[in-house]
């Protein structure tokens, strides 16, 4: 397992402090799986976005005619 430094910010601390390291460390994993796997599912919708005719203003119709939708058919 690799090993990775951080620099944790004052307010943080003191939190950190009151629970065990193997706790800590546990937290600070699950935390980087999820951010990681956000930004990278981020950069895979940019790459297969990137050539899309969609625009933000077509997307936003898109989405209010789906929520009119889903009203009238109550979901």
């Amino acid at each position: 397992m690799a090993e990775l430094t951080v620099e944790v910010p004052e307010d943080v601390i003191g939190g950190i402090e009151q629970l065990p390291k193997k706790e800590v460390n546990t937290l600070v994993v699950q935390a980087l799986r999820e951010r990681l796997s956000e930004r990278l599912m981020f950069r895979v919708a940019d790459e297969l976005l990137k050539n899309s005719k969609v625009t933000d203003k077509l997307a936003m119709k898109w989405g209010r005619e789906l929520k009119e939708r889903a009203l009238v058919k109550g979901w």
